[in-house]
Parts: C-alpha cells; structure tokens; sequence
C-alpha cells in the first residue's frame, strides 16, 4: 500500500470519528442538515426526472418540508417518494425541535426561572460554589453602604437556584469548568470568592477549591481570587496557585478564639469592622492622595487622618529589595503580578507616596484624602 493510500484512509477514519462525535454531541444540529440535505436532493430528482423547472420543483416540495402531505398523485413515483421521505424528516426535525424547546423550558422552572446561560457584565464579583454562608455573603456585597457597588454573579453546581436574591444572576455550571467561568464573565470580572464546600471532608472540599481556582488563574491572571480554605496544611498548595486571598477557616477560628480568650471583646470588634451594616468597616482608598499626606511618614499620616475620625492600619505600595530589607517584619502579601506589597503599621519609617493604597477603618467609604 502507497503513502498516499494510507495516508488517505487515516483521512477518512479521522472524519469517521469526527461525524460520529458530532451525531453524538450534537443530534439536533445533524437532524436539520438531514434536512436541508433531504430536501435540496428531492428537489434535484423532480427537476431531473420529471424535467421541471426548478420553481414547479419547489412548489411540489415545500408543502411536504412544512410538514403537508400535498399532492402526490402527479409526477413520477420518484417524485412521489421524494415528497413523502421530506414529509417524514420534517415531521421527525418538528417534533425534535419541539421536544428540545419543552425540555428547555422545563428545565428553566425547574431551576427556578432564573437561569443566566451567559452574563453579561463587567467588574462585577463572581462565587464560585456554595454553601451555609452563600445567602450572608450576598447580603454583605449588596449592602447600599459598600463602595463601590458592584453586580454579584453566583455559579454554582446546583439544581435549583440557591441565592434568594433575585437581583443577583445565577449561573448553573461547574466552576472548575472553562466553558463556566467563561458564561460567568471571568474575562471581565473584577473579583472571584470560592466557597468551600463545607458538606465535604476538609480535604477534599480543598482539592475541589484548588481546582476552582487553577481554572480562574489560567483564564484571567488580572482577576483577584479569594478562596476559603477548610484545611490551613492546603495553603503552600494555593499559594502556588497564585491565589491572592487566603482564607484557612480553621486557622482564623482557631485564631480568633485565642486573641478572644486573651483580650477580651476582640471578636466583638473584628466581628462589627467585617459588618457593613453600622459603625466602622475595613476601606482600601486607592484614589489620588493629597498633598496633605503624600510625602508624611507613616506615623505623621496617622495623626493627620486621625483628625478626620479616619484610623490608618497599612498600605500598598511598589515592591522593591531596598523595602524589602527595611520592613520585612511588617511585610504581610506581596503579590507577584502587580510587583507590590502590602505593609502593616510599619515601624522603619516609612513615606506616604502618590500610587500607595491606603487600608483604613472608618464610618463610611472616605473621599478626598
């Protein structure tokens, strides 16, 4: 056998497979090309063997393709055959078509008649996941008192619609999947939250999340992922998944309980600056500093905001190896794409600079500081 005979017959197995995968994922879209096929031959088999022209072809056809008998007692039995084999296959394509329509409505009640196939939104907060916290985190991010707003979109692998909010979209789907985040609007979103699922051993609620955010990091680098860990020992994993938010839900706690039992009210506190509902909460200010503050040490931009009832707890500023060695104590998140880093209450004395994201607690979202 030549080259070319066997390179023609690998050819062939290829389309082979490639038609039989398609009959398979895409059974509707063959069924109306069988059609099309159908009805195109009957057609040139009147104009051929009856010697019609192409318009009287047409007009014997197209009652058939509509799904009428027509009449098929003129012509040949060639054209009769061919009007009664379009009959058949538009009647089969009909009633497929009408059954694809029924279950699609169906399921759309069945989720609660508020699935989203594709959103369409920019900078807006995507969950990925769900469980017992999903319906507080909603409420928190829709609170009239964050700033900025921003749309919240929910995708989840659930049957049924899981956030009560009906102002947030929700988009049925597996998170670890491209084809999801992608009708998610990952490519556009400012935010990601992954919730673990707490139904799950740690572990493997952890694994679960980590592939969630493999998915998110490789279709958008820009996007900032916060991510729920069940078990603090995964973190190194999520770390080198280029997660920007951390969450160990077990450290936090366990944490929180500690700092509580050896300073009484602390959880009261945190629990009041992580609330936006009344009194003070946690604010990133990434606006144009005034000269006012640029070019103050740390310590002297404390006390001028301090004036304004505003308490300064860090800030975000250019990564380099000279800050690096000067508060490497307080250093507490570089991130690798943006070459910044994050300082807390920084005790080598430290500039305020025009670019630095001030982290603040205050009444309400500051301005023009």
């Amino acid at each position: 056998m030549t080259v070319e005979k066997r390179a023609k017959k690998v050819k062939l197995r290829r389309f082979g497979r490639f038609f039989l995968t398609q009959i398979r994922n895409r059974p509707l879209t063959l069924l109306v090309c069988l059609l099309g096929l159908v009805y195109s031959s009957a057609t040139c088999l009147i104009v051929i063997c009856d010697k019609e022209s192409l318009g009287s072809a047409l007009t014997k056809i197209i009652p058939a393709f509509l799904g009428e008998l027509g009449k098929v007692e003129d012509g040949s039995p060639i054209t009769q055959i061919s009007i009664l084999v379009v009959l058949l296959i538009s009647v089969i394509t009909l009633a497929v078509v009408t059954a694809k329509i029924t279950s699609m409505f169906v399921e759309f009640c069945r989720r609660g008649g508020s699935v989203v196939k594709k959103v369409d939104l920019s900078n807006h907060i995507i969950i990925c996941g769900w469980n017992f916290q999903g319906d507080r985190i909603v409420a928190e991010l829709m609170c009239s008192q964050v700033t900025p707003r921003r749309e919240v979109v929910v995708l989840a692998n659930c049957d049924t619609r899981p956030v009560k909010n009906e102002s947030v979209e929700f988009v049925e789907g597996d998170p670890t999947q491209d084809e999801s985040l992608v009708r998610a609007g990952i490519s556009r979103a400012d935010s990601v939250i992954v919730l673990s699922d707490l139904t799950k051993p740690a572990n493997e609620s952890d694994a679960e999340a980590l592939m969630i955010v493999l998915a998110v990091e490789s279709l958008n680098r820009a996007v900032h992922s916060c991510v729920q860990v069940a078990n603090s020992a995964n973190r190194i994993h999520f770390e080198r998944a280029h997660a920007d938010e951390i969450i160990c839900l077990d450290q936090i706690g366990g944490n929180l309980v500690v700092s509580s039992a050896l300073n009484h009210g602390t959880s009261r506190i945190v629990s009041e600056l992580l609330t936006f509902n009344s009194g003070s909460e946690f604010y990133r200010y990434e606006e144009l500093l005034s000269d006012e503050l640029v070019g103050k040490e740390f310590c002297g931009a404390v006390q001028v905001l301090a004036q304004k009832r505003i308490i300064l707890l860090g800030i975000e500023t250019d990564d380099s190896e000279v800050l690096r060695q000067e508060l490497c104590g307080d250093i507490v998140r570089s991130s690798e794409l943006g070459n910044r880093i994050v300082v807390l209450n920084p005790q080598h004395p430290y500039k305020i600079c025009q670019g630095d994201a001030l982290f603040l607690i205050a009444e309400s979202a500051p301005v023009g500081l």
